[in-house]
């Protein structure tokens, strides 16, 4: 939220002016926000992923296996930091393929499970 407030600051841009920009003029901003201009919104993220990684790993109640099991990306919510050439309408494309594909999986997992229940109780003489 933090980058949105000072890409509508830095540009003069009203709120509603903002949320209808075209997704390849807000890539462009992305762009030179991240590689261009010094403050950007790469540096911006770095910082907050960092500052978060570091208060979660400080936390006392974490086992060790969650400690060995998060990382910065995890903290990464705009998809900024990673390493892909993706534009950010490519990348929001990608998550609900990768969202819809990991349903149809849980919903297959769930019929295979009821499959099974029935099967065995069928074997016990139960119907």
């Amino acid at each position: 939220m933090r980058y949105y407030l000072k890409m509508i600051n830095k540009r003069g841009l009203t709120p509603l002016e903002f949320n209808e920009l075209d997704p390849d003029l807000f890539e462009m901003l992305m762009v030179y926000d991240t590689y261009i201009e010094p403050s950007g919104s790469h540096l911006d993220m770095l910082f907050h992923a960092h500052s978060c990684y570091n208060t979660t790993l400080n936390n006392p109640n974490l086992t060790n296996e969650a400690r060995k099991s998060i990382k910065v990306k995890d903290f990464d919510f705009l998809d900024i930091l990673s390493e892909s050439n993706l534009t950010t309408k490519e990348k929001a494309e990608k998550r609900d393929r990768e969202a819809k594909d990991a349903q149809a999986r849980n919903i297959k997992a769930m019929g295979e499970q009821i499959k099974k229940r029935i099967e065995g109780k069928k074997k016990n003489g139960k119907q």
